[in-house]
């Protein structure tokens, strides 16, 4: 009996330590990543030169608040240059619609002499050579009313054209005035005044820091532990253990391979599902980059 205690108090410690052993192993490490922002590329629509910039690294912006200004001196003069030369074409087409209106008092009287002519003729009134006259006044007017009509028009064409470069050069002194899309912290400063900003270069970067997001990705056996909505544990590690809540607000809906940032060659090789936390950041201890793990429920 001496023996006997002693080796069956081993065995159930055993037992014990496999069972905890299994579990453990059945339950797997927590999905981790890097956590990030919604990140925004502030960049001119046109080459020009930079007046200010009225924001640095680390800045604070508001929605609709003014960042960056483009010298738009050379815009304006054009500006007003289509705004002459619109005004002197509105002059010109009033005069062509004077012709025209002309054109048709003209052909309409060399419409009606002409048949009065021919009228004549038939009564042995008039003679061939009156007849042939006012025929010819009567195309000639008839062409007179048509080269006015195609004057017209290509005023209207041009003036067409000037008014929609007015609209474009009011569009690109609009965009000389560089603002924020949203609230948000500038992360990148790239541009100096003085400088020449070329078209789609990037002045400033600008992300919502108000909360972040953390990306995991979930083996097909776990995706199902977690629902669109539902509140999980987030732990970062620069905070030594703190449990910060988080909110699941996006589940993939088709499962991928593993990122290939993933160290072994077998982990890339299943097939997972990508989950996105979000995690607000109200007192700004949140970074971009910071390594943290989501507890699976």
């Amino acid at each position: 009996m001496r023996r006997r205690i002693p080796t069956t108090m081993l065995l159930v410690v055993l037992s014990a330590g496999l069972l905890a052993g299994c579990g453990k192993g059945k339950k797997g490490p927590n999905p981790s990543g890097t956590l990030e922002a919604t990140e925004v590329d502030l960049a001119g629509t046109w080459a020009g030169k930079v007046l200010e910039v009225r924001v640095r690294e680390g800045d604070h912006v508001a929605k609709g608040d003014t960042v960056v200004v483009l010298d738009t001196d050379l815009l304006r003069l054009q500006r007003r240059q289509s705004e002459a030369s619109l005004e002197t074409l509105d002059h010109q087409l009033g005069a062509a619609k004077d012709g025209l209106k002309q054109a048709q008092q003209n052909l309409k009287l060399a419409s009606i002499t002409a048949q009065r002519t021919a009228y004549l003729f038939k009564q042995g009134s008039a003679t061939q050579q009156q007849v042939d006259e006012t025929s010819t006044r009567k195309s000639v007017a008839g062409s007179q009313v048509a080269a006015a009509q195609k004057q017209v028009e290509a005023l209207h064409s041009e003036s067409t054209r000037l008014l929609a470069s007015l609209a474009l050069l009011d569009r690109q002194i609009q965009d000389g005035i560089v603002t924020s899309p949203l609230d948000g912290t500038v992360l990148l400063r790239s541009v100096e005044p003085g400088e020449v900003l070329g078209a789609g270069a990037t002045a400033l970067r600008i992300a919502d820091l108000s909360h972040l997001e953390l990306r995991v990705y979930l083996d097909v056996d776990d995706v199902d532990r977690v629902k669109l909505g539902s509140e999980v544990t987030v732990l970062v590690d620069a905070f030594d253990g703190e449990r910060l809540t988080g909110r699941v607000n996006w589940i993939s809906s088709e499962a991928e391979f593993t990122p290939k940032n993933v160290q072994t060659r077998k982990a890339r090789s299943q097939l997972v599902y990508a989950v996105k936390v979000e995690i607000d950041n109200p007192d700004g201890r949140l970074s971009i980059g910071m390594p943290a793990e989501m507890v699976l429920p």
